[in-house]
């Protein structure tokens, strides 16, 4: 019995050896490392499939040549087996023992191009069986991939929370000194009256513990007034509601601590008047001032924002961390 050439072997067996290999790939694994949240799970998942992925990619590329080295052996081979048989190349004058050899070598070809045509055709099944395994790999991965990407948005926004946390609450420990800022309530009278409500006033000759009791809104005109307590703070703070886009007002001048985005005060502006006293604003639709700007005495910060279907600005008073009651400061 004649044996198949052992380059024809290895097909069949590499195409059972990599649907194995590759279905293993799908069964769980167990988790050694030290993160098992889902993000991670899904990460490892990804990291699995991305590598699965490069070996079919390596795998068709094998496969793919061998095809291409087949393809180019079995078309000689078939224009030389032609001429052999088909071109008048037959040695009739030649003798009996010419014409057996050229019949055995018509044969010998013959049944090389079977190999090829058979091996040709385990070829193609391989390629077509990594294609589709390819194919359910790329299923899995673009979930994965959407996961993944979605874990670490909500990671960034869970960092960049914690960071504006973080500076919310160091905002409190910026002031270190007696207060350069300085204010008096009302602006000077000139040719036309008062200030403006833009033109921030003048300032006074004392720090902010001096303005106890007289302490300016930072609104202009009427507001309706509450005392509210929320999560987070230590104390109470002040719910003033006025139309939506109504300019928020420093009370005193200072330097801006704090100007973000932060939990449940919105968009909040930390001003720092010295003596580590801050007024805390907050639930602004804009924010006006920057991180270290200084700004004086009725200059804009920003502009109060909705709270359901009206306007309201939220307003703390803080001695360091601690909250303080602003009635008393503000003779209420």
């Amino acid at each position: 019995m004649r044996s198949r050439p052992l380059s024809l072997l290895p097909v069949s067996l590499m195409a059972l050896a990599v649907s194995a290999g590759l279905a293993q790939a799908d069964m769980p694994t167990p988790d050694v490392t030290a993160d098992n949240t889902p993000g991670a799970a899904a990460e490892q998942q990804l990291d699995r499939v991305t590598r699965d992925m490069k070996t079919l990619d390596a795998e068709l590329d094998r496969v793919r040549s061998q095809e291409d080295q087949v393809n180019r052996r079995m078309s000689a081979r078939g224009r030389t087996w032609y001429r052999m048989v088909h071109a008048g190349l037959l040695p009739l004058g030649a003798g009996f023992d010419r014409l057996l050899e050229h019949t055995s070598k018509v044969e010998r070809l013959r049944r090389a191009l079977s190999d090829d045509a058979q091996q040709a055709v385990e070829l193609n099944r391989t390629e077509l069986a990594l294609l589709q395994r390819r194919q359910q790999l790329e299923d899995r991965k673009v979930p994965l991939e959407v996961q993944v990407k979605a874990m670490a948005v909500a990671r960034a926004a869970m960092q960049e929370s914690q960071d504006r946390k973080l500076a919310f609450e160091r905002a409190f420990d910026s002031s270190s000194g007696p207060s350069e800022y300085t204010a008096i309530y009302g602006a000077a009278p000139g040719p036309s009256g008062p200030a403006g409500p833009d033109e921030p006033t003048a300032p006074s000759l004392d720090g902010f513990r001096s303005v106890k009791g007289r302490l300016p809104f930072p609104l202009a005109g009427r507001a309706e007034i509450r005392v509210v307590s929320r999560p987070g703070a230590g104390g109470p703070g002040l719910e003033m509601i006025a139309p939506v886009g109504t300019p928020a007002r420093a009370v005193f001048g200072g330097r801006v601590a704090f100007a973000d985005e932060y939990s449940e005060y919105g968009r909040v502006v930390i001003l720092d008047h010295g003596d580590n006293y801050f007024t805390v604003s907050g639930n602004l639709a804009t924010i006006d001032v920057h991180v270290g700007d200084e700004v004086g005495t009725g200059s804009r910060i920003g502009t109060v924002g909705a709270s359901g279907s009206r306007g309201m600005l939220y307003f703390e008073l803080r001695h360091g961390p601690d909250t303080l009651d602003p009635t008393p400061w503000m003779g209420l």
